[in-house]
């Protein structure tokens, strides 16, 4: 265990210096504690809760260029990374949970000195004790020790010359995407207190700024996408199948932030047959579900952070629920490229994610 701790420090020392050597913009470094609980979503979990938790956090960052539209569009957000080490107050049935998060942080209100906004983050999580059938059966929130983590946290800054002053409520939240289960999610609900440091004076304001008649018109397009991946349902241990799905929509943007978006989607995936025993004696072929989805979407230049809500229009046998939702991200090259990181959920349990690339066109 202690070669694989050591690694993971090693790996996060070289993330951070590349955050830092890559900087064109003055750069920050700086320290964040937490004090907070696992917050049990669900009323199963609360036999993991056993008194608050502390946490450490390490971060660099540094304000985007100013280059973009959507730079401006929000206000010359800063991006960085964080990583966060804490024990869960669970040493026995949780151990060490570590995440290490690419952000973003999206000012609501700032000027020189203060700024209040919400930070944004999607990484990989790490949890050190994870169920196990024989010697950890009572972690039932979390099947596997590599996750993705996302944090959550309305954040207030206040900066005197080098020095920035920062305090935030924050959510953490671990979880597989139910490729094995159990696959509940661990949550950690913090407040938080920190400082970081410039390394060079901040420069006020942006030193770049667009053409105005650079900006692109307003996205109206098609695309499909198609993506894959495995999941386990039902049960710990009931094996894990193959997934994959077929997205087709249009895309309308309607502001220089928002996008709107509705479609069709299929779906064929083996858990199907979990649930469903009868359903191994068919054709795979025979798996496949119909969904109709609706969604909304923040564009970030070439990139967008996307929610789907839809409903199955036709299943071959009742899924988790009549309805499904998908959150994820997607990033365009090129004229027609388009690659998709999403995980869809029946409300909040994870379904399956969805690594994919597809086609798009006006």
């Amino acid at each position: 265990m202690w070669q694989f701790e050591r690694a993971m420090v090693t790996t996060i020392a070289v993330a951070l210096v590349q955050v830092l050597v890559s900087a064109q913009q003055p750069c920050s470094i700086g320290a964040r504690a937490h004090y907070g609980f696992l917050w049990p979503h669900r009323p199963s979990s609360w036999i993991l809760v056993e008194g608050h938790a502390p946490a450490i956090e390490l971060f660099a960052e540094r304000k985007v260029s100013g280059a973009q539209h959507w730079h401006h569009d929000y206000a010359i957000p800063s991006y960085g990374l964080g990583v966060l080490y804490t024990g869960m107050a669970n040493p026995d049935r949780i151990g060490a949970a570590v995440r290490v998060v690419p952000y973003l942080f999206l000012p609501f209100v700032q000027d020189d000195r203060h700024a209040f906004g919400l930070r944004v983050g999607w990484g990989v999580g790490y949890i050190a004790k994870p169920f196990e059938r024989a010697e950890n059966t009572k972690q039932i929130a979390i099947g596997s020790r590599i996750n993705t983590a996302i944090q959550l946290m309305p954040e207030y800054r206040y900066r005197h010359h080098r020095v920035t002053l920062h305090a935030g409520i924050g959510i953490d939240h671990w979880s597989n995407g139910s490729v094995q289960l159990p696959n509940l999610g661990l949550n950690y609900l913090s407040v938080n207190a920190g400082m970081s440091y410039a390394l060079e004076p901040p420069v006020e304001g942006s030193t770049l700024r667009p053409r105005s008649d650079e900006r692109e018109p307003h996205l109206r397009e098609w695309n499909i996408v198609g993506a894959f991946a495995v999941n386990e349902t039902a049960r710990p241990l009931s094996g894990q199948y193959g997934v994959v799905s077929l997205s087709g929509q249009r895309q309308w943007q309607v502001s220089s932030k928002s996008h709107l978006m509705a479609g069709v989607d299929l779906f064929n995936k083996g858990t199907l047959a979990t649930v469903h025993p009868e359903m191994k004696e068919r054709d795979r072929i025979e798996y496949t579900q119909l969904g109709v989805h609706g969604g909304y979407a923040l564009g970030f230049g070439n990139g967008e952070l996307f929610m789907h809500m839809g409903a199955y229009v036709y299943t071959p046998v009742e899924d988790e629920a009549p309805f499904f939702h998908r959150v994820g991200v997607r990033y365009r090259t090129g004229k027609h490229l388009i690659w998709n990181l999403s995980l869809k959920s029946h409300y909040a349990v994870a379904d399956h994610w969805e690594f994919g690339v597809g086609y798009r066109w006006n």
